[in-house]
């Protein structure tokens, strides 16, 4: 296997098979990375973008990972979409030369790609010029439309086993490797942030509360859901400032970086935000069924069990599903806080056995 990859945790089949096309030279013109979210896509897309600009140089692979190479660009969307300006911009790149290495390699998140500029791309995906490689990624293959799937090659990844993630972790010296891997759900990614960030572990708490306070009534629900988003609001402006302050005197264009990089973290704690809310909920369903050991939220089993048990009869998978459908709301730009206003109402109905609203 190629060393490019040393240190990737999981998925060692597709490691096995990017290597082999940089040993062969059978390289496609266009990849697509699909999968649930965290499990080592991108990382593997930038280790993979290394091997096809710098060639095993690893002073290039740093400046790529670290977003400093002009020959690998990562496009991220402009809010839930990447606009039609963007993907311009990528196919007058796409036709110039290398500056540097020996290929130029663009990566973009193809479930952004609307209608629009997913048909702007078309003819640039399927015949790009020279040695231009794209790298699509998507959390599913289902989610990128048909005419931009079809001209890319297909590459799976799936979760990665939680006893390697845990174990992942505790060679980095993580305080508490269980916990932020089963709070991980198979992702590396997901795991080291609960495992490193306090914001990530904040934003469980302020879920977890949300969840099971049963009888604030609709002021409670309105609040918790101000919470939540606040947390999310956090979690992108760390990143903001990250960026701004990695560059130094930034220019207009770092700047405008930092605004995207930090929006879509902020979504993206959104989304976490509702799926951890989905965890809860089950955590809840399977403890009420007899199987408290399948609980994600380790630290937290005594306080499930004593919720289940003064809910007897609670509908906790209806509630789960409720998050989900909120989940599903977020990619249409709708507003976290209306989201999550929405899902801990319709979650206490179906946990009360109840149709009033609070």
């Amino acid at each position: 296997m190629d060393p490019i990859f040393d240190g990737v945790i999981g998925n060692p089949g597709v490691r096995r098979l990017l290597s082999g096309a940089l040993k062969s030279g059978d390289v496609s013109h266009a990849y697509l990375f699909y999968g649930p979210e965290g499990v080592g896509k991108r990382t593997v897309a930038l280790r993979f973008a290394a091997a096809l600009v710098g060639e095993g140089d690893r002073a290039v692979r740093g400046r790529i990972m670290h977003g400093l190479h002009p020959d690998v660009v990562e496009v991220l969307p402009d809010g839930a979409f990447t606009t039609i300006g963007q993907v311009r911009e990528v196919i007058r790149g796409a036709s110039s030369r290398p500056f540097e290495g020996a290929r130029r390699v663009f990566i973009l998140r193809a479930d952004t790609l609307n209608l629009q500029s997913a048909n702007a791309l078309l003819k640039t995906l399927e015949e790009p010029e020279g040695e231009t490689v794209f790298i699509l990624l998507s959390t599913s293959r289902e989610e990128v439309l048909p005419t931009v799937a079809s001209r890319a090659r297909g590459v799976r990844f799936d979760p990665v086993p939680l006893p390697e993630v845990e174990g992942f972790l505790a060679q980095r010296g993580a305080e508490n490797p269980a916990l932020a891997a089963s709070l991980g759900r198979g992702s590396v990614g997901r795991a080291l942030r609960y495992a490193t960030e306090e914001e990530m572990l904040s934003l469980r708490d302020t879920v977890l509360s949300a969840a099971f306070d049963l009888s604030s009534g609709m002021s409670g629900v309105l609040r918790h859901a101000g919470e939540i988003a606040s947390r999310a609001e956090e979690v992108g402006e760390r990143k903001e400032r990250e960026i701004l302050e990695a560059a130094g005197d930034p220019d207009r264009r770092a700047r405008e970086e930092a605004r995207r990089a930090g929006r879509a973290a902020r979504e993206e704690a959104a989304a976490e935000a509702l799926d951890l809310l989905k965890l809860a909920y089950r955590d809840a369903a399977v403890t009420a069924a007899g199987a408290p050991e399948l609980v994600a939220n380790l630290d937290r089993r005594a306080e499930i069990g004593g919720v289940a048990a003064n809910f007897d009869g609670a509908d906790w998978t209806g509630a789960a599903r409720e998050a989900d459908e909120g989940r599903e709301s977020l990619a249409y730009n709708a507003s976290p806080e209306a989201v999550l206003e929405v899902v801990l109402s319709r979650a206490r109905r179906k946990i009360l056995g109840t149709s009033r609203d609070w």
